[in-house]
């Protein structure tokens, strides 16, 4: 039981935290310990009740994910939408230096 308390309490640490590596390290260690959880109909109640709890914790780790890929998809698509602005605006400045240059020169 210890692990499993131990691997809900770094999801829930870790997607407050933003850290999206350490969610990845211990999504990684949860599959593998399923793995040797299969029969978990001998468990004890309260080792029922810990995984039960885990399970909520990986659920809204999941959904915190799902929400900061949200997040991200839109801010690309503002960066996306906003390209073609950033483009004209770098062209002017190159352009703007560029006579400045030529102004000191002559």
């Amino acid at each position: 039981m210890p692990l499993i308390e131990r691997l809900g309490r770094g999801l829930k640490q870790a997607s407050g935290a933003r850290d999206w590596q350490a969610l990845a390290r211990l999504d990684r260690e949860l599959a593998l310990a399923l793995r040797d959880w299969a029969d978990v109909a001998d468990w004890s109640t309260a080792e029922r009740g810990a995984l039960q709890a885990l399970q909520r914790q990986h659920q809204d780790a999941r959904l915190h994910c799902a929400a900061e890929l949200q997040n991200l998809s839109q801010t690309l698509e503002q960066m996306r939408a906003g390209q073609g602005r950033w483009q004209a605006y770098a062209e002017s400045s190159n352009w703007s230096d560029s006579a400045q240059d030529e102004e000191a020169r002559a």
